[in-house]
């Protein structure tokens, strides 16, 4: 009878130890999906205020070509650098060429660290009043490297 009673003893501890090893399972599966929830949430705001960084890199890419266009009619340039705090903007201007007589292509690629926008104007130059009219402003692309 003591041996009964000694392998009933011995036994009831035995389901301990999977009932703590299923608690503890799920306690590291919820830390898990909470842990890649948070980090996937932050990257992805991170992302988002990257790309309207770059956006805002690129309209005053824009907005820098518009002034040089504005002084000068026959401004034109290959490609010029524009820094905007810590983003910068590349800027290239194309005279008649590209789009028409009287008009200008203006392309601006903001880039904030891995997120890239770029923006397309098209501006008109009355050649009798020199009046600068801004035909179109779109994105062309947006892109993540």
């Amino acid at each position: 009878m003591k041996v009964f009673n000694n392998q009933k003893k011995n036994q009831s501890g035995i389901i301990v130890l999977p009932t703590v090893l299923l608690f503890a399972g799920f306690i590291v599966e919820i830390t898990i999906a909470t842990t890649l929830g948070a980090y996937f949430l932050v990257t992805s705001e991170f992302g988002v205020r990257q790309s309207a960084q770059a956006l805002l890199a690129a309209q005053s890419g824009i907005q820098d070509a518009l002034a040089r266009v504005t002084r000068d009619k026959d401004f034109t340039s290959a490609s010029y650098i524009v820094n905007v705090e810590n983003y910068s903007a590349e800027v290239s201007v194309c005279k008649d060429t590209c789009v028409g007589a009287g008009k200008n292509r203006l392309w601006a690629t903001g880039s904030a660290q891995r997120q890239r926008r770029k923006l397309e104007a098209i501006i008109v130059i009355d050649p009798v009043t020199a009046e600068v009219k801004l035909e179109s402003l779109k994105e062309v692309e947006a892109t993540i490297l």
